[in-house]
């Protein structure tokens, strides 16, 4: 069965309310958050542009013993229907625009995947890249099928299976962007 359907100001609102979260989260974690280390640069920089490795930071939240918070709009979009969205608690990382909160150690794998979002939300804005998860999660009721999602799940899957096959995150978010696919 079909979730009931946002109606276009309610989908404003919820926008305009995971925004100013993201925002709230991103300015909390930047503080406590470092740069990559060079380690972690060395490795990623053949796929992602300078500036996205030097302005992104990480925080392992684990280490202090806390969690990702829970979204306060999550409740909105869970009592608007059957709709499948992450338990941030559970999730490993959440990117904050360029601040990426864990719950766990990071790997090279959780660090690239979301640092796809990084450069994601470098190219496209906070607005419309939540515009484009609610939309579908307005349409289809399930986050994993969401545009943004779905690329960063295909470039890491590319490159855990061959790290050595290079290619730029960068072009490839172009790519969708041009193409219309977010």
């Amino acid at each position: 069965m079909q979730p009931p359907k946002f109606t276009p100001m309610e989908l404003d609102s919820l926008i305009s309310e995971a925004v100013a979260w993201i925002s709230k989260q991103r300015e909390a974690y930047l503080p406590l958050s470092s740069p990559l280390d060079e380690h972690q640069k060395s490795k990623l920089n053949a796929f992602f542009p300078h500036e996205i490795l030097e302005r992104a930071r990480v925080l392992d939240l684990s280490q202090s013993n806390q969690t990702i918070p829970y979204p306060p709009f999550y409740e909105t979009v869970r009592a608007g229907g059957n709709r499948v969205i992450p338990d941030a608690t559970h999730m490993t990382g959440v990117p904050f625009v360029d601040v990426i909160a864990f719950n766990q150690k990071p790997t090279l794998r959780t660090l690239f995947h979301n640092l796809v979002h990084v450069a994601q939300f470098a190219l496209v804005g906070t607005e419309r890249f939540m515009r484009g998860y609610f939309k579908t999660l307005n349409e289809a009721g399930l986050w994993m099928v969401v545009p943004f999602e779905e690329q960063a799940y295909q470039l890491d899957a590319r490159y855990t299976r061959n790290p050595s096959d290079v290619f730029s995150v960068e072009s490839e978010v172009r790519e969708w962007i041009k193409a219309g696919r977010y």
